[in-house]
């Protein structure tokens, strides 16, 4: 073996100690938070799991639980066989997912650094407050799907699309909230970068999710339909995220919210309009600058949107700060805000007016949309001196 490859993988050797460290670290972290039991926990996390041990396990997915797709049911299922605390395991579970979501996340970089700038993002992921917080606290599942979804942007960029669809069918198989990417993917299609029949995979993996289930008994039209229940759920026009709804009146009328969805509707149509009139190379880094945007835009012009909706715009936009460190304010402003908003609904902090971080993040948007119009605009000029 020569010296090259002695050094190649002695570097090997260090990025894995490294990234074992780092973990051991971050659970270690993660385990002074196990014993807080949140609202989500006592009035519903607690209920599911209970019931899912009482009719064994697996056995339990026929059940009608909850307003959760089956999915999240199937893995709370399969860690009730260990004979532990369930608020430890449920935190587990999703602690588990914060190191798959990390992991992806070093892949993201990877791609761009063949140096150690990988390892160092997916330390970064391990000890963001906003994930920290979710799953070792909270006891919520967001790095879950937010792994799904940051798997397909990872695979957009490796140009694997088919790939990347079927972990987009992933996400939005546990949450709802993967539509966040939805107008990225919609975008790639009309581009023909991703062939339309790719669309078929989504209905077809969702359908694949949820039929354990209805083998076990579940109404198959109810599993089909968990989404549109969903819908009407809640009635309060911002939960407590600071959005463009922060500056509305809780009790806005229903109507309000209606028209405000077909307004974000509209809106994510102009943009699709625009992009789509543009010639532009889809590059590693415009995708990523497309999915942040998206990933940011949702959340903050929907009604109804809840305060850690934000989580898969904190992980890309740590990303987009390694692709592009000079704009490294925009994982911290988003970060902060998603971090702020969660510690508002669990601890009651109080200490900065939401429209501040409703405008903070107008702000994010409007330069994260400029840069992607700079690009484009730089390539069209580009473009227009070769053809000259």
């Amino acid at each position: 073996m020569g010296k090259k490859e002695k050094f190649v993988n002695f570097v090997k050797a260090e990025n894995i100690l490294f990234i074992i460290v780092v973990t051991l670290f971050a659970f270690a972290l993660r385990l002074r938070f196990f014993d807080f039991a949140s609202y989500d926990y006592e009035y519903f996390l607690h209920g599911w799991f209970s019931a899912i041990r009482e009719h064994g396990g697996l056995a339990a997915v026929g059940l009608d639980l909850g307003d959760y797709t089956p999915l999240y049911y199937y893995l709370l299922a399969l860690v009730s066989y260990i004979p532990v605390n369930d608020l430890y395991l449920i935190k587990a579970l999703s602690c588990a997912g914060d190191v798959v979501l990390a992991a992806f996340v070093m892949r993201i970089v990877k791609l761009r650094y063949s140096e150690f700038w990988g390892e160092i993002s997916y330390a970064v992921v391990m000890f963001l407050p906003s994930v920290v917080i979710n799953s070792s606290v909270w006891a919520q599942c967001d790095s879950i799907y937010t792994a799904a979804l940051t798997a397909c942007v990872y695979y957009l960029m490796a140009d694997k699309d088919y790939s990347a669809v079927v972990a987009f069918s992933i996400a939005f198989s546990l949450k709802l909230q993967a539509v966040f990417l939805a107008p990225l993917m919609l975008l790639l299609v009309l581009k023909r970068r991703i062939k339309a029949r790719a669309v078929l995979i989504l209905p077809l993996v969702y359908f694949v999710s949820v039929l354990p289930a209805a083998f076990m008994g579940r109404n198959i039209w109810d599993l089909m339909t968990i989404y549109v229940s969903q819908a009407g759920e809640y009635k309060d026009i911002n939960m407590n995220i600071p959005n463009l709804f922060t500056w509305f009146p809780q009790d806005a009328p229903a109507y309000a919210g209606r028209t405000a969805v077909y307004f974000a509707g509209a809106f994510v149509l102009v943009t699709l309009a625009y992009l789509c009139s543009k010639r532009f190379t889809l590059s590693k880094e415009m995708v990523l600058a497309l999915a942040l945007f998206y990933a940011m835009l949702l959340p903050y012009i929907l009604p109804y949107m809840h305060e850690r909706y934000y989580y898969p715009a904190d992980i890309l936009s740590v990303v987009f700060a390694f692709y592009f460190p000079e704009k490294v304010y925009v994982p911290v402003i988003t970060v902060f805000t998603s971090t702020y908003s969660v510690c508002r609904f669990l601890f009651g902090t109080h200490f900065i007016n939401m429209k501040i971080l409703s405008l903070l993040m107008l702000f994010n948007l409007i330069w994260v949309g400029i840069h992607i119009i700079y690009r484009i605009r730089g390539e069209e000029k580009k473009d227009m001196v070769y053809r000259y």
